[in-house]
């Protein structure tokens, strides 16, 4: 057991490190973040391409609304929320570079089997291990983040990461419709072995080739001397810190306010981006791989506009609380179900990106506040913890959010069906995040005051 004054002498090693960095160690941080972004681009190109290839699955396997559900949801979401934590406790103890190293090296493999099979089964099994090795993506980054930057330049690589992940989403949608644009009208000059192979196939092979650059990307990246110092307890604290079950029963408040309204709002963006790319189609008569172009459009105007609306509001505050991340989020999520009340009324495709666009940029504002959010309320040695569950509370909302409108599309007949689908569960969903949010400044200001006491006078 390492005694107070021993430990006290940890700390202040790991302070000291963190206050005089040299720039060239800062290089390196700057480098390691955009090899974080690259890496988490590459695997929102696998994720958006499973949505964007909906529609060729049920003309080229004949599956139905529920099996997709089933796919993108019990496949990706379920499987990635079970081993988000277990992902996160192995970064812990052997390397979060080799553990995310290996998560590349895992989906990547994944997709190149996803595109050899055949039946629903098959695809399920290549599913789940594309959310396996992704599961680990996000408590990993956010983990390293620390581990690379000290604490005064550290929300704004989470700022950067954030959004530019964000942007990556929307690139990787707008990317991954061109590329099944182009392979269906350049098939027909392919050699002969890949004229006959459907088109979602070679875009899945396709996007499988850059695995192992990344995989080396990840596993050479240079981290700085941070690297454990967030495990350190802070001098005083007890034994009993060190556990999660004791701070999740003290500021249980707080945790249920911000995860809840993180998963309500989850549900309510997976449902437009998992489910457009057939809906629009019923709806409008429009050609599938289109919509790629369309929606990924939006959601990157969507995200430089939300990470810019963060920071403005914030700035419009004058206020140097650190309650008020939470307070602009709040309003941010208030504003959210407004856009999402018309979209069962819209009458052309342009109408839909924009209500998806407004509905993201509210959306994106509101959660690009979060890392820094969760970072401050929680014990560093905890913290690897807690971002764990960010990435469980996300897959689950991947996994209720296309099982219910599948289950409830079925349910309406005529070619708009999915679009009020999309409305009967991401209305009540934001709804609800926005109510959970607007009760969570209270909690989150008494969690700061108990963890960080020096702040007590700011919050009151």
């Amino acid at each position: 057991m390492v005694s107070g004054a021993n430990r006290a002498g940890t700390v202040g090693e790991a302070v000291a490190v963190e206050s005089d960095i040299p720039s060239g160690g800062l290089r390196w941080a700057w480098y390691g973040l955009g090899v974080l972004l690259m890496t988490t681009l590459f695997a929102f190109v696998v994720r958006q391409m499973l949505s964007l290839i909906a529609p060729s699955l049920q003309t080229s396997l004949g599956f139905t609304d529920l099996q997709l559900g089933m796919l993108q949801g019990l496949g990706m979401a379920v499987f990635a929320s079970v081993a988000s934590y277990p992902m996160g406790w192995l970064a812990d103890r052997f390397g979060r570079r080799l553990i995310l190293a290996l998560g590349v090296a895992c989906w990547s493999l994944a997709t190149a089997l996803f595109a050899l099979q055949s039946g629903f089964w098959g695809l399920f099994a290549a599913t789940i291990g594309i959310a396996v090795g992704e599961a680990g993506l996000a408590p990993i980054v956010f983990a390293l983040i620390p581990d690379l930057f000290p604490e005064r330049q550290r929300n704004t690589a989470n700022f950067i990461f954030y959004g530019g992940s964000l942007l990556g989403a929307g690139l990787g949608m707008a990317l991954g419709g061109a590329m099944l644009q182009w392979i269906g009208g350049a098939q027909a000059g392919f050699p002969d072995g890949l004229a006959g192979i459907d088109a979602w196939r070679l875009a899945m092979l396709a996007i499988a080739i850059p695995g192992p650059v990344f995989f080396l990307l990840v596993l050479t990246m240079p981290l700085g001397k941070r690297v454990g110092a967030a495990a350190v307890p802070a001098v005083g604290e007890e034994a009993g810190g060190h556990d999660f079950m004791p701070y999740a029963r003290t500021h249980w408040r707080t945790l249920t306010c911000i995860f809840g309204s993180i998963f309500a709002m989850a549900v309510a963006m997976q449902s437009g981006v998992m489910w457009f790319p057939l809906a629009l189609p019923r709806a409008f008569g429009i050609d599938p791989t289109t919509v790629g172009v369309g929606l990924g459009t939006a959601i990157t105007v969507a995200t430089l506009a939300g990470v810019f609306l963060a920071p403005l509001m914030l700035r419009l505050r004058r206020a140097n609380c650190d309650v008020d991340p939470v307070r602009v989020a709040a309003i941010f999520v208030a504003l959210t179900p407004l856009p999402a009340a018309f979209l069962p009324f819209t009458s052309s495709p342009f109408q839909a990106y924009c209500i998806a666009g407004v509905q993201g940029a509210l959306g994106i504002a509101a959660s690009s506040l979060m890392p820094g959010v969760l970072q401050n309320l929680t014990p560093p040695h905890l913290r690897s913890r807690v971002l764990a569950l960010l990435g469980v509370v996300n897959a689950l909302a991947l996994a209720a959010s296309p099982l219910a409108i599948g289950a409830i599309s079925g349910l309406i007949e005529g070619p708009r069906g999915m679009l009020q689908a999309i409305t009967i569960v991401s209305l009540p969903s934001l709804i609800a995040s926005a109510i959970l949010m607007a009760f969570a400044p209270g909690p989150y200001a008494a969690t700061l005051r108990a963890i960080r006491p020096q702040l007590t006078k700011e919050l009151l």
